[in-house]
């Protein structure tokens, strides 16, 4: 198997009237996922698309996302995800930077996306989900409806570049990681194997398919075993809950903020999930208090693992048969070499510190259109992560710091320097720094901390509104200090871990 659409070929072959989408009310085949994956393919291809080209999904989890997704896989289109919470400004900046030649996209974002295209003479094909359609727009459903499938596999080398999605990379700007099919493949195939997973089993999946953890985990892993896939369009713990009790979910896969969330539901201890036989979490560290409380009341392991973008998802998880400490990245998948190394590049001891590097099948190909980005990342064969871990006895490591300055909240990580970029531009701001303060239920929250122009006034509800009105929710500061003046170094740089360690010391 070299492309990616095999896997929706073979598992519709051996699993074709099994469910493979069960969302709210409805029940789709494998056979039927396949055949609305080859009409939208011919759609594609009929309103314009080539091979090589790229195109833009912005879609929740419904099923639409899985036929689009074949459907452009099938004849050679590489797919930009881009997360649904993005506003107008994130939107172009990832349009223009990939130069999609299209976007796929709900309804409800359309404003966002008819600003975000303005002035990008590439981006001209609008294809929305939704009953009507506006000038310009091509309707989702009109294709499935208008088109008859195709049979035949847009022939792509397996280093062709399947996907590509955007990341901090080391540098904290964001950055499109060029992922191929076999990079994709390989993680997909590394994680079936360590999972164990059949056709019998079922996911809920409380990750979106535009964070590589739900392309690879849930919606690659999961379609290769022919297993049934609980789509949940809006992820919040009450939702996950019902529908793991409602569709007897035998697998949860989620970040840790979701755990969080469960534990923290109103009468939780009354909540029966009997059917779950193992949960997963990525994306970032698991506190151990969320851990135990969440196996002790429901019987319930979870296994952490550690993952990156550019790695295609999934690097390493833990095994319950040797034990885990929340925090651990565990041990590589098959096919995975790990190593936590010094800045001379040899192996640090047991309780030393040290980056952690990776080599293997799932690396990516690079950033694209940045090779000296490139360079910085892939050296002498290994992918250096920029995360820093402490090996442990055990030999596993523990994670101590996550991309140097990149905050991770709920598992999703925000780039200070484009926070940053969008406080700027608040007339009232001369300076801004942006960094990630310890928190309970999300891992980190965002504070900023702000220097206003000489005379100048403003409140930390008037900034906070204009940012949300430029940026995704879950990246705007949620706290603003005002300050006389940001600590800086000899050369001028903000210290940022100055910062951090006096909010958290007031």
């Amino acid at each position: 198997m070299n492309h990616l659409y095999q896997i929706l070929e073979k598992t519709q072959e051996q699993y074709g009237d099994q469910i493979a989408l069960d969302f709210q009310n409805y029940q789709i085949s494998y056979t039927k996922v396949k055949e609305a994956a080859d009409k939208l393919a011919a759609g594609f291809r009929q309103i314009g698309f080539e091979p090589g080209d790229k195109m833009a999904v912005m879609l929740p989890n419904v099923p639409q996302f899985a036929f689009a997704y074949f459907g452009l896989l099938k004849i050679g289109i590489t797919i930009v995800p881009l997360p649904t919470l993005y506003k107008a400004e994130e939107l172009h900046h990832r349009l223009e930077d990939s130069e999609s030649k299209g976007i796929i996209y709900w309804e409800g974002y359309r404003d966002h996306v008819i600003q975000a295209v303005n002035g990008l003479e590439h981006c001209k094909k609008l294809i929305v989900l939704g009953n009507e359609s506006r000038p310009g727009e091509i309707r989702l459903s009109y294709l499935l409806e208008t088109s008859d499938p195709i049979d035949d596999i847009h022939n792509c080398d397996p280093d062709d570049t399947a996907l590509i999605v955007y990341t901090a990379g080391i540098t904290g700007y964001p950055r499109g990681a060029e992922l191929t099919h076999h990079n994709i493949l390989s993680s997909i195939e590394s994680v079936c194997n360590f999972l164990k997973i059949n056709n019998e089993d079922s996911v809920v999946g409380a990750v979106p398919f535009y964070h590589l953890l739900g392309h690879t985990l849930v919606m690659g892993a999961f379609f290769r075993a022919g297993a049934r896939i609980i789509l949940i369009p809006r992820i919040e713990a009450s939702a996950v809950v019902k529908n793991i009790v409602d569709k007897e979910g035998s697998y949860l896969i989620g970040m840790p903020s979701i755990y969080r969330e469960i534990l923290e539901l109103e009468n939780v201890d009354k909540i029966k999930m009997d059917s779950l036989k193992m949960c997963f979490s990525s994306g970032d560290a698991l506190q151990q208090e969320t851990l135990e409380k969440f196996e002790a009341l429901f019987q319930v392991p979870i296994i952490e693992g550690y993952g990156l973008t550019e790695a295609s998802g999934m690097v390493s998880f833990n095994n319950l048969s040797i034990g885990q400490r929340a925090g651990s990245i565990g041990l590589p998948l098959p096919g995975v070499e790990l190593r936590i190394v010094d800045e001379k590049d040899e192996d640090v001891k047991t309780g030393q510190v040290g980056e952690i590097i990776i080599q293997g099948p799932s690396v990516m190909k690079g950033y694209l259109n940045r090779q000296e980005a490139t360079r910085e990342v892939l050296r002498d064969g290994w992918l250096r992560t920029g995360d820093l871990a402490r090996l442990d006895e055990s030999g596993h490591g523990i994670i101590v710091v996550r991309k140097k300055t990149v905050i991770v909240k709920s598992g999703f990580s925000v780039y200070p320097r484009e926070v940053e970029r969008y406080l700027y531009g608040f007339p009232k701001v001369k300076e801004a720094a942006v960094v990630g303060v310890p928190d309970k239920m999300y891992g980190e929250e965002i504070h900023a901390v702000v220097v206003l122009k000489d005379g100048e006034q403003a409140t930390q509800e008037e900034i906070v509104e204009y940012m949300k009105d430029r940026m995704a929710a879950y990246k705007c500061p949620r706290v603003i200090h005002f300050e006389n003046t940001l600590p800086k170094g000899a050369t001028g740089r903000v210290l940022r871990d100055q910062i951090k360690n006096q909010i958290t010391e007031n």
